[in-house]
């Protein structure tokens, strides 16, 4: 047992408010997780080894529920380009140089520098096409002690341009990917990721869903992006005609965890499916603001109907993995929204949810320190942010979510182990 003491500890349990200790201890067992928190430490614990804070904030370290490998490299650049520009002149280059190892190592190691340096000890990360490129990122991040569900891109069909690879390709070096790196490690696990429904084959898809089956394996898959690549899958498949109805299909929507990611044409039969059976929605605020390439469909839609929801950056749609200005983001876009829609728009406490807890259900017991919980968490200090000491406990931690940056997290924890800088 560990026990750990700070002048705030903050998590949300439920999205509609934060539950905050000042002045408290939470305890950590021997497996890394948390046996509890206390505001007085109980007689009981006082033998045990003990880390104090002082006065500074701990928190659930972030999840980050959606991130391209391959595209980091590209955050912050094109987002004055017409969308079909930017594919040919950024992405898709940069998808052939991910090839090269030379150049993967590089990628994947600031991928992972990036995650600690924002604290995003969870990442759900889609890589590319490319089976070496994938591998070293699950070798470099078993090395980094940070969690990461990771998957090779699927896409076998030329719906816009050349096919990525071949059907036999997709499913030899996935079943390889699968056999290596499924299941073995506690931190890290395969998530089946088919790119989306326009790029994939029909045989494609049907494998990836009896492997999501065998395996017992995550899903993470863009769906319903925009009006374009709906009406490709209304016509392929008249009498399925939605997405979610076509991934079910191929046991691609709820059979085992799934995140649809954007899903910004979602109708409502789809949205009542996906709270009925536990997907997660996956929004990323800043590449639907960067690329302005489709209106996002509203957080407060998808949550109102009970579907269970997440952030991701969406790097390099997106142009930054700091989980502080995806939630940022995400807060005033649905300020925005709530202008011109009937919805309400977010919350701190929601926002922090959706960071944590929310993108946390892809993990095992991840994103709270509820009891049973991994010790995943965050030490911020706020005296690093701002001169003016303010003693509300809220007040301390939406100064840090405006305008703080990766400087004010000092310390960082994954599976209650410390994790020092990746190397």
């Amino acid at each position: 047992m560990h026990v750990y003491h700070a002048g705030v500890i903050m998590h949300t349990p439920v999205k509609e408010q934060f539950e905050i200790y000042e002045n408290a201890y939470l305890c950590v067992d021997d497996e890394g997780k948390i046996e509890g928190i206390y505001e007085r430490l109980p007689e009981r614990m006082e033998g045990f080894e003990r880390t104090d804070f002082g006065n500074r904030i701990l928190i659930p370290s972030f999840v980050d529920a959606h991130i391209h490998s391959s595209q980091i490299a590209n955050a912050g650049l094109g987002y004055d380009m017409p969308f079909p520009t930017w594919l040919v002149k950024l992405t898709y280059p940069t998808e052939e140089k991910y090839k090269n190892p030379d150049n993967y190592r590089i990628i994947n190691k600031h991928l992972i520098s990036e995650y600690w340096k924002y604290g995003v000890m969870h990442g759900v990360v889609m890589s590319s096409t490319d089976y070496e490129a994938t591998a070293d990122l699950f070798e470099q991040y078993r090395n980094s002690g940070m969690s990461a569900l990771i998957g090779k891109m699927n896409s076998d069909l030329p719906t816009y341009g050349t096919a990525a690879e071949s059907t036999e390709q997709s499913i030899r070096e996935t079943e390889r990917l699968i056999e290596k790196y499924a299941n073995k490690t506690p931190h890290i696990n395969y998530a089946i990721s088919p790119e989306f429904i326009p790029t994939c084959s029909d045989e494609l898809l049907e494998y990836m869903g009896n492997a999501a089956k065998v395996h017992r394996l995550p899903i993470i898959t863009h769906a319903a992006e925009g009006a374009e690549d709906v009406e490709i899958v209304r016509k392929r498949f008249p009498t399925l005609k939605t997405y979610g109805n076509v991934l079910r299909h191929f046991g691609l929507f709820g059979q085992t965890p799934t995140a649809g990611i954007h899903y910004n044409l979602a109708t409502d039969e789809e949205l009542e499916y996906m709270a009925k059976n536990g997907i997660i929605y996956v929004q990323c605020p800043n590449s639907g603001m960067d690329m302005g390439t489709e209106r996002l469909l509203p957080l407060r839609r998808a949550m109102d109907r009970g579907v269970p929801c997440a952030l991701g950056s969406d790097i390099a749609g997106g142009h930054t993995c700091n989980m502080f200005r995806v939630m940022v983001s995400a807060m005033q876009l649905s300020r925005i929204v709530s202008l011109y829609e009937p919805y309400e728009p977010l919350t701190t406490s929601e926002a922090f949810y959706l960071a944590t807890k929310g993108g946390g259900r892809l993990f095992e017991k991840t994103g709270s320190f509820e009891t049973g919980y991994f010790f995943n968490a965050l030490v911020l200090d706020d005296a690093l942010v701002d001169p003016f000491a303010l003693e509300d406990p809220l007040n301390r931690f939406q100064k840090i979510l405006y305008k703080g940056d990766s400087s004010c997290i000092t310390e960082r924890f994954c599976r209650g182990k410390k994790i020092e800088y990746p190397i």
